[in-house]
């Protein structure tokens, strides 16, 4: 059996896979919340360094053999990444890869794609990325430093704040983009289980129907006039996730917007499936 741990700067995920089967655990750990001066703070790392040993100690248990771990923006974009990935070491002996935001777009191509053209916009705790696959080969990508936490960590849930940030440094590049294109990450796939009024959350449900950009904008609005405890009562959204989700929705409907993007596919697939295929890929290189 594998084991693939995602580092993120909202959460740390872990898949297992092997025997035909395929599980995922999430611990909620916000390590890009409070930073300072570019720095993760203490408390975030030992909370989050914890969470891997949690989740590491699980995919034992549960037979692993093989084990990879990578971590994306909170930990690339600090200035004490390094620190980071020296206490996870320390604690569990494992290696951290810290991937760049173009392997990060690359990870998400893998894991939504499946082998086909189209593209992606990935909506992390602290970057956002969006990348488009033609003819078997990445063709654009694109990595914001910003994503759900960091956006709420800077401007709280001011929507004006943060649409004048997003409207300065989202610049889309706007073409004709063959194939669909699918939203991987937290944000999007609760931001679809919304639009769908489904009371739990569903792998297979949120891929069904799309999130328009007539109905991100819905949303978010809706999202902005309630506040964080009235939506985790109202919808099938986790408590760690009421207070960005609202933020999360504003990083989405400008993507799609400066990109014309009319419709994004909610998918399960991500990072993880796409880190495992890009392990593979490099074995086999």
């Amino acid at each position: 059996m594998t084991a693939v741990i995602d580092v993120g700067s909202n959460s740390v995920r872990l898949m297992l896979v092997g025997g035909g089967s395929k599980q995922k655990f999430l611990i909620t750990t916000r390590l890009a919340e409070g930073k300072e001066n570019g720095a993760l703070s203490m408390v975030s790392m030992d909370r989050t360094v914890n969470a891997v040993a949690v989740l590491f100690d699980k995919a034992i248990k549960s037979g692993a053999d093989k084990f990879y771990v990578f971590a994306t923006a909170a930990v690339r974009n600090s200035v004490n990444g390094n620190e980071f990935v020296k206490l996870v070491k320390q604690k569990t002996g494992l290696s951290v890869d810290v991937v760049s935001g173009s392997v990060e777009a690359e990870l998400a191509l893998l894991g939504a794609l499946n082998g086909e053209d189209g593209g992606i916009i990935d909506i992390g705790g602290a970057s956002t990325e969006i990348a488009v696959k033609e003819g078997g080969a990445t063709v654009y990508d694109v990595s914001y430093p910003f994503g759900a936490v960091s956006i709420y960590s800077e401007f709280g849930r001011d929507s004006d704040k943060i649409r004048e940030h997003l409207s300065t440094n989202v610049k889309g590049v706007r073409r004709s983009f063959k194939g669909k294109f699918y939203g991987v990450g937290g944000t999007i796939t609760t931001l679809s289980a919304i639009n769908l009024g489904i009371k739990e959350y569903s792998a297979e449900k949120i891929g069904e129907t799309p999130l328009t950009l007539g109905s991100v904008l819905n949303i978010k609005n809706t999202l902005y006039s309630l506040s964080p405890s009235e939506i985790k009562t109202i919808y099938p959204i986790a408590s760690s996730r009421a207070d960005i989700i609202a933020g999360g929705a504003e990083i989405l409907y400008s993507v799609m917007t400066a990109y014309g993007i009319s419709e994004v596919y909610a998918s399960d697939g991500d990072n993880l499936e796409g880190y495992l295929e890009y392990i593979n890929e490099k074995k086999q290189d």
